[in-house]
């Protein structure tokens, strides 16, 4: 009982006790951060300087707060502007993010925007000039043009003659990811190869060379490989290398490690056509014993052999190879020779079997010469033929062969158009992100620059113009339509 009273005694003085305890406590209002100027999603270009300048409004002193640029945990700068100029893509989605910290309360700010960066190499032309630039007209918002790629992304500049530019796609074997590739051949330098879409070198072709001694390069036959495609080289004294997949079939884990055999050795001519029938399946002109040969580039075992021909006029072929190609999703294939001065016209016809039937025709006088360039093209509908052209850039003048009328070759060769300046390269292409159908783009060069043209394929329209590029230093040596 005494207890009871006592302890109800000293509730008046603990009640009194908490009303009077002010303690230490900091009632003051916490500062915060705005962050305003950002929009909410953004656009940026490889290659291309980004100046980001956001407001931020608070009541912290500026020596509290620190900045940090960033995707995901990748940091791209420590100041409250960012200056910044990528040279990847990401490779994570995450967006970019602006962030303010409070050194004192270690509490952050931050701001997040939608970023979309895209390479302006994507798409376009990739153009080789006689300067030795690698050039590249982008089809990208407001259609830059590089004039010397290698500089623009701080690369090695590129060495030695130039000789051709191609695009080339790679699937690496286990992962099925596909490498966008452009590769360049120099003749006297070292040859490189660029990532598509970073236009950095991946890269030297020499380095892949499992031999003695590395060979100078003339030519490359294939437009891309996977793990059944190959890709090979031709040489300046024309054997064929042909390339090992490698372990992973990655653009990175191959290498060139013996040439093809022919019994008595052989010399192929370093422009050579893809039969369409079989990707794999490539036909050259063997010069030193005048025939036309063929390989297989999926298989490294295989030597090259003499296509048996439909006609045995056609087991020998006299003469130097002048070019040879084919038309896009053809079966056919086409070779101009010159033989003691007169220019013959080879059509080479294939089945799966490779079994090609070969005819040929005369060319006129005139009707071509050593310094032109072709592309041939055919138009089917239903599965029908319907217009087949060779078409040749002869200096300034464009002209074409109607494929159709090989027995009257006199009345065959058209003249379409003349232009102003020298055609020196020229091909055929398909886009399927942008076009349903071919495009047909000649360069053209002058002393003062030189430019690329699209043009209408039809030779009723006389070589129309449908889209142009100017400005290019330096006469075109190569170029190729990227994809």
């Amino acid at each position: 009982m005494k207890k009871s009273i006592l302890l109800l005694a000293m509730v008046p003085f603990a009640f009194t006790s908490c009303l009077e305890d002010e303690g230490n406590y900091d009632y003051t209002e916490l500062q915060t951060v705005e962050i305003s100027g950002l929009a909410e999603s953004m656009r940026c270009v490889l290659q291309q300087p980004q100046n980001i300048t956001p407001s931020v409004a608070t009541q912290i002193s500026a020596d509290r707060l620190e900045y940090i640029w960033r995707i995901g945990a990748d940091t791209l700068g420590t100041e409250k502007d960012l200056k910044y100029t990528f040279t990847d893509v990401p490779i994570n989605k995450d967006p970019l993010t602006f962030e303010v910290r409070d050194k004192q309360t270690n509490v952050r700010y931050s701001k997040t925007i939608d970023l979309t960066v895209v390479s302006p190499f994507t798409t376009g032309y990739a153009i080789l000039t006689d300067a030795g630039k690698l050039a590249f007209q982008s089809f990208e918002s407001g259609n830059p043009l590089y004039q010397d790629v290698c500089e623009a992304v701080k690369g090695e500049p590129l060495s030695g003659k130039p000789l051709s530019v191609k695009q080339l796609r790679y699937q690496d074997g286990n992962t099925g990811a596909w490498f966008d590739r452009i590769s360049v051949l120099m003749q006297g330098g070292k040859s490189p190869e660029f990532d598509g879409v970073s236009m950095k070198r991946t890269k030297w072709y020499d380095d892949e060379f499992h031999t003695a001694s590395v060979p100078s390069f003339a030519a490359i036959t294939a437009q891309y490989f996977n793990t059944d495609k190959a890709l090979d080289i031709i040489t300046t004294d024309g054997q064929v290398f042909i390339k090992r997949i490698g372990s992973m079939g990655s653009p990175d884990d191959g290498y060139y490690e013996y040439p093809l055999q022919s019994e008595g050795g052989y010399k192929i001519a370093p422009c050579v056509t893809r039969l369409t029938s079989n990707d794999a399946a490539y036909v050259g002109l063997d010069e030193q014993n005048h025939r036309f040969v063929l390989w297989m580039g999926n298989n490294l075992s295989a030597n090259l052999r003499h296509v048996a021909a439909n006609d045995a006029q056609f087991s020998t072929i006299p003469g130097t190879l002048v070019w040879m190609g084919n038309p896009m999703y053809s079966y056919t294939g086409y070779a101009i020779v010159k033989n003691e001065g007169k220019y013959y016209l080879y059509v080479l016809t294939t089945d799966w079997q490779l079994s090609p039937t070969v005819k040929m025709a005369q060319l006129p006088d005139g009707a071509v010469n050593d310094n032109c360039v072709f592309a041939a093209n055919i138009t089917m509908q239903n599965y029908d033929v319907v217009s087949n052209y060779l078409f040749i850039g002869d200096g300034p003048k464009l002209k074409a062969i109607n494929l159709l009328s090989l027995d009257n070759m006199n009345d065959a060769v058209i003249d379409v158009a003349t232009f102003d300046g020298d055609i020196t390269d020229m091909h055929f292409d398909r886009d399927v992100n942008v076009l349903p159908e071919a495009e047909f783009s000649i360069a053209v060069s002058r002393s003062t620059g030189s430019s690329i043209y699209q043009l209408d394929p039809t030779i009723i329209n006389h070589g129309a113009i449908i889209k142009k590029y100017d400005g290019i230093n330096g006469r075109i040596v190569s170029f190729c339509r990227k994809i």
